[in-house]
C-alpha cells in the first residue's frame, strides 16, 4: 500500500490541477455585449435610409449605395459620418454597372463586383481595370459571381452560383465548381476544385432543391476558405494549401438546423411564399478581423394559431475553429442579410430605419 500511495496522490494532485485550471480557462469566455442601437448620420448628404451595398471595407469603414442620388458614401464607423463619395455614372468610359454584388477598397482603389462586370475604380470614380464576365469564364445562362476577397496584392478569390442551384430540370454536364481565382496581371482564371455538398440536393433533385436559400457565401480564414449555405447551420472549409474540404456542424440551439427542401411541383403550383415561412434561413458567416471570431445570424419562423406568421432572430458567436461560444435572440427586428463586422463590433441593420437622416443599426460588441 505504502508503494502505491504517493503515485495515487500526486495522480490525482496533477488532475485535480488539470481540471481546475480547465474549469479556469472556460470561465474566460468571450461573449456578446448588447450595445443598442446605432446611427451613422447622413451629415450634410440628401440620402434615402434604404441604401444598398452596405460592406464594411478598409479601415473601419461602411459602403453605402444610394441609388436616389447615385452615390457610394463610405462612413467612418468610429465617427459615425460620411467621409467621402464617388459619383456612379451610368455611360461613358468610367461608367459603373449595376446592381452592385460586393465590394472592397484597398490602396485608395476600389474593387467592385456588378452584375455583368468586376471593376477597379480610383475613388473619385475612375476606371482603372474592368473585366467582363466572358473574361471571368461566366457564362450567362450556367452560372453567375456572388462575391469576392482580394488574395494579395494580384489576384482575387470569386465565389461561383451555379445555375442547378436554382433550376430543377437543369443538371449541368459536368460537375461545377464553386470557386475561381483571377490573376490581374495576366487576366489568368483558374478554377478550384470545391463542389456543393450532397446536403444542397444540386447531384439528387429527386428530393427536391433549394432555390436561392442554396446561395453559397464566403469568408476567409488565412489560406482557407469558409462558408456556408442559407438552408443549413454547417459551416464548410477548404485549406488552399492542402487542399482538403472539411464540414463542421454549428447548431443553432432555437432554429432548425436544416431546411427541408422544395419539390418543383410544389414551387409552381404557387406554394413558394408559403415555404419561405415555414421553417429557417441562416446568413452569410462574417468573419472579425480584430478578435479572429466569427458571426452568423438565424432566422426562425413561427406560424402562429391566427395564421399569421412571426420571425425569430438569433445571433451566435464562433471562435476561430468555428465552435459556438455564445447564441442570443435578437429582440430589434433586423435583416439577417445585411450583417456588418468591424472591429470588435457587430452591426445589423434594422428593419424599420425610424430615423430619416441616418442609417440605424443594432450593435454588438465582442467581448474577449
Amino acid at each position: 500500500m505504502n508503494n502505491t500511495f504517493w503515485p495515487i496522490l500526486v495522480i490525482t494532485l496533477i488532475t485535480f490541477s488539470c481540471t481546475q485550471e480547465t474549469k479556469n480557462i472556460e470561465s474566460k469566455t468571450t461573449s456578446l455585449n448588447y450595445l443598442g442601437e446605432v446611427t451613422l448620420s447622413h451629415g450634410d448628404l440628401l440620402l434615402s435610409n434604404r441604401g444598398a451595398l452596405n460592406k464594411v471595407v478598409g479601415q473601419d469603414s461602411l459602403l453605402v449605395y444610394d441609388q436616389n442620388s447615385r452615390q457610394l458614401v463610405l462612413i467612418d464607423l468610429k465617427k459615425k459620418i460620411p467621409i467621402h463619395t464617388t459619383t456612379v455614372t451610368l455611360d461613358g468610359p468610367d461608367f459603373f454597372d449595376l446592381p452592385f454584388r460586393d465590394a472592397e477598397i484597398r490602396n485608395d482603389s476600389l474593387y467592385l463586383l456588378s452584375k455583368n462586370f468586376f471593376s477597379i475604380y480610383s475613388l473619385d470614380g475612375k476606371a482603372l481595370m474592368r473585366f467582363g464576365n466572358d473574361d471571368l469564364g461566366i457564362e450567362k445562362l450556367s452560372s453567375y459571381t456572388n462575391d469576392f476577397q482580394l488574395l494579395g496584392n494580384s489576384t482575387v478569390l470569386f465565389s461561383k452560383v451555379p445555375i442547378d442551384v436554382v433550376a430543377p430540370n437543369f443538371l449541368s454536364s459536368e460537375k461545377p465548381k464553386l470557386f475561381f481565382t483571377l490573376d490581374l496581371l495576366t487576366g489568368t482564371v483558374s478554377e478550384i476544385p470545391v463542389f456543393s455538398p450532397k446536403e444542397s440536393l444540386i447531384d439528387d433533385k429527386t428530393n427536391g432543391y433549394y432555390n436561392d436559400y442554396a446561395f453559397h457565401s464566403m469568408v476567409l480564414n488565412h489560406d482557407s476558405i469558409v462558408y456556408s449555405f442559407p438552408f443549413s447551420s454547417k459551416t464548410f472549409v477548404y485549406d488552399m494549401g492542402s487542399k482538403e474540404q472539411s464540414e463542421i456542424e454549428a447548431p443553432f440551439k432555437f432554429a432548425e438546423n436544416l431546411r427541408k427542401p422544395i419539390s418543383a411541383t410544389e414551387k409552381n403550383g404557387g406554394k413558394w411564399a408559403e415555404y419561405v415561412y415555414s421553417s429557417s434561413k441562416f446568413s452569410a458567416i462574417e468573419k472579425d478581423s480584430k478578435t479572429g471570431f466569427y458571426v452568423r445570424v438565424a432566422l426562425q419562423a413561427e406560424k402562429l394559431d391566427n395564421g399569421e406568421n412571426k420571425d425569430h432572430r438569433y445571433l451566435m458567436l464562433l471562435d476561430e475553429r468555428l465552435e459556438v461560444i455564445e447564441e442570443v435572440e435578437i429582440e430589434d427586428p433586423i435583416f439577417i442579410n445585411t450583417i456588418m463586422v468591424s472591429n470588435g463590433i457587430i452591426y445589423l441593420r434594422k428593419g424599420d430605419q425610424p430615423i430619416e437622416d441616418a442609417y440605424s443599426f443594432v450593435a454588438y460588441e465582442i467581448v474577449k
